[in-house]
């Protein structure tokens, strides 16, 4: 009896201390090493729930509970400030190449191993960046295709010969050299006209990939309707690009938003903008536009910080909990993305993604997160 026990205690003893090394060892890779501080200013306390930082003789430490996990890298900077804006905008993309979205079974194309996804960005020698230019290049040799293309970051060159179609040749690809959408403006720099919006990447309706910028530009949009989510199915704001009202230039399409320069300032006070240790689970208020008119801040709750996103367009689960905007939307829906949300008076992230099987909720991209990639698409 006794040895059963003890064999019995033995192996929850090692069920336990296999689940407290998973945990400890979730928690050591996901949280970030680089945790970025105000300058001269005083540690106030923080973290990912439920893990603390601490500062300790080493620096600033992640505690789970009262133990130690690792200790982070502290830089210090200037706090930004930025002003809030969740206004709609209009966002016009031409891709750095053209990007392909289908391809014909036993087509030339398919045979060659060009995938969606797969960005051509030369043909026979010559550079492409629109459709008609694709065409254009393959109808210059019947016998062979040299085709340069950019896969996972890297290029590879194919080459196929074209069919007849008519008295055209074809590759047997469809394919894509623009995007344009609506979404939200999330903040400016009121120094240097620096903007931030969407939240995420303008990604292809197809593949679903993030089309590579060329050039771009995002203009004044209007929103005239809404079309209320629910449950398994996402709502959408119905908006329009106002026609010549370009009022700014993109250099950036990242996983945490787009970016670039505005032509002219816009009204507003500027905020402090959170580091992502600053950020609580709790009240917070989304500032967006639903209608005609201005923008409104209602209220919501952050729900969770995602460890596993901190730097992406997942960072926070967010859920809508005021009343007026559930009535008017069903929570979060297609067109908010972008939209600044704010906590003690500073600009903590941008909504981003819909939960179709719960509109209500979401997740959010932190706004220090947008901040870095938002220099690291201007070369800063």
């Amino acid at each position: 009896m006794i040895r059963k026990q003890l064999k019995i205690f033995s192996g929850t003893a090692a069920v336990l201390t296999a689940i407290f090394a998973a945990v400890f060892g979730f928690f050591y890779t996901a949280l970030p090493c680089d945790i970025n501080v105000e300058t001269n200013s005083e540690f106030a306390g923080g973290g990912f729930s439920p893990v603390i930082l601490r500062q300790t003789s080493e620096g600033l430490s992640y505690y789970l509970g009262g133990l130690p996990i690792k200790t982070a890298d502290v830089s210090e900077q200037p706090r930004p400030s930025v002003i809030p804006c969740g206004t709609p905008f209009g966002i016009k993309v031409r891709s750095d190449g053209v990007m392909v979205i289908e391809v014909a079974e036993k087509s030339p194309a398919d045979r060659a191993g060009i995938k969606p996804g797969d960005v051509i960005v030369s043909v026979n020698g010559k550079e492409v960046f629109t459709n008609s230019e694709i065409g254009e290049a393959v109808q210059l040799s019947s016998a062979h295709t040299e085709i340069i293309l950019r896969r996972c970051g890297s290029e590879l060159s194919v080459g196929l010969v074209p069919e007849r179609v008519g008295n055209m040749l074809r590759i047997g690809a469809w394919v894509r050299d623009s995007a344009a959408g609506i979404g939200t403006l999330t903040f400016l720099e009121p120094d240097t006209l620096v903007f931030g919006g969407l939240g995420h990447a303008v990604s292809d309706v197809t593949t679903g990939d993030a089309v590579p910028l060329r050039t771009g530009q995002i203009t004044s949009a209007e929103i005239y309707d809404v079309v209320k989510g629910k449950e398994g199915c996402a709502g959408e704001l119905c908006g329009a690009i106002l026609p010549n009202s370009d009022i700014g230039e993109l250099s950036g399409n990242t996983a945490a938003g787009v970016f670039g320069r505005l032509s002219a300032p816009v009204e507003g006070e500027t905020v402090p903008v959170a580091f992502r240790q600053e950020v609580k689970t709790g009240a917070a208020t989304v500032l967006t536009t639903v209608d005609g008119g201005a923008p409104r801040e209602y209220s919501i709750e952050i729900e969770r910080i995602n460890l596993l996103d901190l730097n992406g367009s997942k960072g926070m689960v967010i859920r809508i909990t005021d009343d007026e905007l559930l009535e008017k939307t069903g929570g979060i829906v297609r067109g908010m993305s972008g939209s600044p949300i704010l906590q003690n008076g500073m600009l903590i992230g941008a909504v981003t993604h819909v939960l179709v099987s719960d509109p209500a909720r979401g997740y959010a991209v932190f706004a220090e997160s947008m901040l870095e990639n938002c220099r690291a698409s201007l070369g800063e």
